[in-house]
């Protein structure tokens, strides 16, 4: 069972409003990783485990610390109670990593940047994304 659309899109909104009440972009702490965290959090309440438990400083330094604590991008996020959606098309409310972490808002896929102390639309939400390598769903937990 997965989430509705309404549930999506409020955690969408309180994730975007923590990440955006910072006012530089800091790995971490505002960066997409971060968006994920939060939004996952703001979804699943206590019962997130979204949580990362280490620091980077790049994208490649982060993809090296989570398979130093035994994740890929795709284990991570199946270990946070998401659903790798292996046809390619997004829904709202779905995460994605290509090159950085997205979430599927109904603005578009919306990240952070490094020029920004905030949240962006950083593409349109296409019918099929075949340049994203890992598109992800959360589920419930009863599910």
């Amino acid at each position: 069972m997965y989430y509705a659309q309404e549930e999506l899109i409020e955690a969408i909104r309180i994730a975007e409003d923590k990440i955006n009440a910072h006012n530089s972009y800091q790995r971490g702490i505002s960066d997409c990783a971060a968006l994920l965290v939060e939004y996952d959090q703001a979804l699943r309440g206590p019962q997130s485990k979204a949580e990362l438990g280490f620091t980077w400083e790049t994208t490649r330094e982060f993809l090296v610390n989570l398979r130093r604590h035994g994740f890929t991008v795709e284990s991570y996020l199946e270990h946070c109670g998401y659903e790798i959606i292996k046809n390619k098309r997004p829904l709202v409310g779905d995460v994605a990593f290509m090159g950085g972490a997205f979430i599927a808002s109904p603005r578009g896929w919306i990240s952070t940047t490094e020029t920004n102390g905030g949240t962006v639309v950083a593409r349109q939400l296409m019918f099929l994304e075949l340049k994203m390598g890992v598109i992800a769903r959360p589920k419930r937990d009863n599910a």
